[in-house]
């Protein structure tokens, strides 16, 4: 398995030098952080959403991490190195590595993932992940901005992950495993700036539950920052 993962992250970095567009085609980078926040849940959680890429206009490399570690507890997170191919106006096709972490306990996917835009201006990520064990995971993002002014933007957000088997190391069953609504309002000193609030509720379902109850709804106070 680490033989298959570490030819497939090679495929992806050679993937993006070598498809690289001619002309105006320049090789780009970013990084983003959605949400870098203090979570005042029962857990008490400092929370983050973080993702990048390097490459051009159809062929990226992308990582995402997403986490949260909690007040005197161990963190826990998900992570994905991506080669991501555009396929059409808006819409990315991604394939890669998923390395989730739940405190000292670990686990690796294969991912194949699609992200884009919407009808309506929806900002959407699905992915599919799968496991040498025969699990099979379903991760799914919404988020939608609107505008109060060019500065106040108030961002509505909703996740759901679900999985095909149990997993207690791990800490999810099978089933729909955990669902997240939540919105947050920033005031953007500059584009690349912003400050905000907001509320969540986050809900486990089924044996997710069992292995760590959690039905609660919390401020958030953070950043969003990108370079």
């Amino acid at each position: 398995m680490k033989n298959i993962l570490t030819k497939l992250t090679l495929l992806t970095t050679l993937a993006t030098a070598s498809f690289a567009g001619g002309g105006g085609d320049i090789l780009r980078a970013s990084f983003t952080a959605d949400n870098l926040e203090y979570q005042t849940n029962s857990e008490k959680n400092l929370y983050w959403d973080t993702y990048g890429y390097i490459g051009y206009d159809l062929n990226k490399l992308y990582f995402y991490s997403e986490g949260e570690k909690p007040d005197g507890g161990n963190a826990s997170s998900e992570n994905q190195l991506l080669y991501s191919r555009a396929v059409a106006p808006f819409w990315d096709l991604q394939a890669g590595i998923s390395y989730d972490v739940a405190g000292t306990n670990n686990k690796t996917w294969g991912v194949l993932a699609l992200s884009g835009l919407a009808p309506y201006f929806f900002e959407t990520r699905a992915a599919l992940l799968f496991s040498d064990d025969g699990n099979i995971g379903l991760r799914i993002d919404l988020e939608y901005e609107a505008l109060i002014t060019q500065k106040l933007i108030l961002t509505p957000k909703f996740t759901l992950n679900a999985y095909s088997k149990d997993a207690p190391t791990m800490d999810y069953g099978s089933g729909i495993s955990n669902v997240t609504l939540g919105a947050r309002l920033r005031y953007e000193f500059k584009r690349e700036f912003a400050p905000y609030i907001g509320v969540e509720w986050a809900k486990n379902f089924g044996k997710t539950d069992t292995y760590t109850p959690l039905n609660d709804t919390y401020a958030t106070f953070g950043i969003r920052f990108w370079f």
